[in-house]
């Protein structure tokens, strides 16, 4: 079994204090006290709660696309994958009862010129993009169809982020299953 180490239980709690209570409302102090560490320890891995904030968004990213390739492994079709992005979604929306996407919130936080902040959102949401793109040109679409490739993906982005907001408005994943059927008469 792995030892925890301070810089695991700094990260631990900082993910769950940020997504649940905000950034905003997420003090040191409170971080400092609920991983059971001190205030020298925190700051030998982070020079400043932003600091904290933008690690967290790093492991964020990396673990929702981690999880997604787990969620994914045994489907072999493009379409299959596709359509799983609004079951990940879904599966994610129930787990964390309906709290929406974490570089969401934290956008709505932080101010406009926490420049860093907003590049790894606008990453995160290109990468998402970019996966919709590639597995819809991997698709074997008719010919003669109503949408381009380009169109299609970019409305199924549209639908997917959409419908997450809908979905943690809502606390529930209709608006989510909603869209996922769309998509598939769409596809």
């Amino acid at each position: 079994m792995k030892p925890v180490v301070v810089l695991d239980k700094i990260m631990e709690t900082a993910e769950r204090l940020f997504y649940e209570q905000g950034y905003n409302l997420t003090g040191i102090n409170q971080i400092i006290e609920e991983a059971n560490i001190s205030k020298p320890s925190l700051y030998n891995h982070f020079k400043s709660k932003n600091d904290l904030l933008l690690a967290y968004l790093d492991q964020a990213y990396s673990k929702w696309f981690e999880d997604l390739a787990i969620f994914t492994a045994g489907m072999t079709t493009p379409f299959d994958r596709l359509i799983a992005l609004f079951d990940y979604r879904i599966s994610r929306q129930i787990k964390t009862d309906f709290k929406g996407c974490a570089f969401v919130k934290i956008s709505g936080e932080v101010s406009n010129d926490n420049i860093d902040v907003f590049e790894r959102t606008k990453k995160y949401k290109n990468d998402i993009k970019a996966h919709v793109i590639d597995l819809v040109k991997q698709l074997d679409r008719p010919k003669d169809r109503l949408l381009s490739n380009d169109e299609l993906a970019e409305t199924i982005f549209s639908m997917l982020e959409g419908s997450l907001l809908m979905a943690k408005i809502n606390k529930s994943y209709q608006p989510l299953e909603d869209a996922k059927n769309i998509v598939r008469k769409l596809v």
